[in-house]
């Protein structure tokens, strides 16, 4: 998995995630995820309308980064997933999922609709 795209936004932590080598080490998600989660920001929308599917490993951080985030009261907003990266993703539902939406509009209203609650 490769961040092709990562950028501060004023209420959230964007990174916008492409194919990687298959079987490579996911440092680098695991890097801009962990990058994500200090920025204090109350949400991270990670992009995945480029990916076909998740490493088992990418699979594990995004878990791992949502649990994390929820820990401080953040939340971890998925965009643009592909019906197969959604199927892989609760395939390992550990608890309630992340939150998983349709554009970019709709996790700025998630995220907005979160700070009024």
């Amino acid at each position: 998995m490769t961040v092709v795209y990562h950028e501060l936004l004023p209420e959230s932590y964007l990174l916008i995630l492409a194919p990687g080598r298959e079987g490579g080490p996911e440092t680098g998600l695991a890097h801009w995820l962990k990058c994500a989660q200090r920025s204090g920001k109350p949400a991270v929308w990670v992009d995945c309308g480029m990916l076909k599917s998740l490493s088992s490993e990418a699979i594990r951080l995004l878990w791992n980064s949502h649990y994390q985030l929820q820990e401080k009261h953040a939340q971890l907003v998925l965009v643009h997933v592909p019906e197969r990266v959604r199927k892989e993703l609760l395939e390992q539902e550990l608890g309630p999922a992340p939150c998983i939406v349709p554009t970019l509009l709709d996790a700025a209203r998630q995220t907005n609709w979160r700070e009024i609650a």
